[in-house]
């Protein structure tokens, strides 16, 4: 399919032993009114293809990925707070996704002008400081928009979504889910944002309720911390208000893992 000058083209199979992905995008520092293309091919070996899911979501997801985010390039003094970058474009991985959480212009005496970001792995929640030149252009990746999909189970180390609406099911590698990976659970509301058929971005709600299955009595007997620490039913370790005890049901804030409030009877 063709969008914003990038060209997928459909799996082509040499057997017996490649699987080859050819992508073409046209060349954004080309001045032609007729732009260069710039051709690109990815191998693998076609038997990868046919193993179930659980055996080679890592290797193809990598592999849909580095397809899926050849999109436009803008000037980096054009990057902005929010703007999605692919990993190739920062640490050579093009398996991450990285968004930027601020960017600062900066034109030393003696060099230069270039700009200076702060991105975050959507992965893995990595902040990773990163200097574009002014001149250059830089690769962003530009999201179809969101769906929203329901949990409905998680088996082994793939999680099975389900379309709100078509009712459609996928199947996504946990892995996707980066860190938010230890909050997900059966029937919670996630949206997906994908590219060229691919899921790439995963929000879930801010809040989500689980369940205390460890804690110990609140004491604060010559200490002045207002918080103990807690196990949830996930297990996942975090630190509540001494009144919290065994058995309660709190929301957790899924962006940062922190205590919020105590959860009602109909909050999930």
């Amino acid at each position: 399919t063709r969008d914003r000058g990038v060209t997928l083209a459909r799996a082509l199979v040499a057997p017996p032993s490649l699987c080859i992905f050819h992508t073409a995008s046209e060349d954004p520092d080309s001045k032609s009114p007729n732009p260069r293309t710039k051709q690109h091919a990815i191998q693998m070996p076609p038997s990868l293809l046919c193993q179930p899911p659980q055996h080679r979501p890592a290797v193809l997801r990598s592999t849909l990925l580095r397809l899926a985010l050849r999109c436009g390039r803008v000037p980096a003094n054009n990057l902005g707070k929010g703007m999605l970058v692919p990993g190739s474009e920062v640490s050579r991985q093009a398996d991450r996704i990285f968004r930027v959480l601020s960017v600062g212009h900066v034109k030393p005496g003696k060099g230069g002008a270039f700009v200076q970001a702060k991105l975050k792995c959507v992965l893995d929640g990595t902040i990773v400081p990163h200097k574009f030149r002014s001149a250059e252009t830089v690769e962003t990746v530009d999201l179809d928009p969101a769906e929203d999909y329901s949990l409905l189970y998680t088996d082994g180390g793939l999680v099975h979504l389900m379309h709100g609406e078509t009712f459609e099911q996928i199947e996504v590698p946990r892995e996707a889910f980066g860190e938010l990976a230890v909050w997900l659970r059966d029937g919670m509301s996630v949206r997906v944002a994908s590219r060229q058929g691919v899921p790439l971005l995963f929000t879930l709600p801010p809040r989500a309720a689980y369940e205390v299955v460890e804690t110990r009595l609140g004491s604060r007997e010559g200490k002045t911390d207002a918080s103990k620490p807690a196990v949830l039913s996930n297990g996942e370790a975090l630190r509540v208000p001494h009144f919290v005890t065994v058995g309660d049901r709190i929301l957790v804030n899924t962006e940062d893992g922190t205590y919020y409030g105590k959860a009602g009877p109909d909050e999930g």
